[in-house]
């Protein structure tokens, strides 16, 4: 598999206290990145928009500090160090976010505007770690 960026992962977690929003940030090194333009017509009104899908091999991606990645229904902000999710809503940077956590999301824009680069929302994502050979295990991400 083809890996060209790094990328950095926000998941979302409430906070039981505020009920905002916060991210917790992963670092993840050798990602396969495509982007794409889409364009589509409702009642004759063409809209495009880009269209990201990432694949962070289980060989080869370096995440940082070791984590593991688990499902969402069981991440939450206590275990945030240790590991990673995935889920829709959550937010992908194509730069190294190195602030001290957790960021809000105004935090993720700032980053992303200083670094010159988009946040990508997380539409759809996929656990292809199941079946297949080592080479071919995967998670894939869309976003939009």
């Amino acid at each position: 598999m083809l890996t060209n960026v790094d990328i950095t992962l926000f998941n979302a977690v409430v906070d039981k206290e505020t009920r905002q929003e916060k991210y917790y940030s992963t670092l993840i090194r050798g990602v396969s990145y495509y982007e794409s333009e889409a364009i589509s017509a409702n009642d004759g009104i063409w809209t495009d928009k880009s269209v990201y899908r990432f694949r962070i091999p289980t060989i080869g991606a370096e995440i940082e500090g070791n984590r593991t990645y688990i499902p969402e229904k069981k991440y939450n902000a206590w275990n945030a160090p240790m590991y990673f999710t995935l889920q829709k809503g959550d937010l992908i940077l194509i730069a190294e976010a190195s602030e001290p956590e957790p960021f809000t999301r105004a935090d993720i824009e700032s980053v992303a505007k200083w670094q010159s680069c988009r946040v990508i929302t997380v539409t759809e994502y996929a656990d292809n770690t199941i079946r297949g050979s080592d080479a071919i295990k995967h998670l894939r991400i869309g976003g939009a």
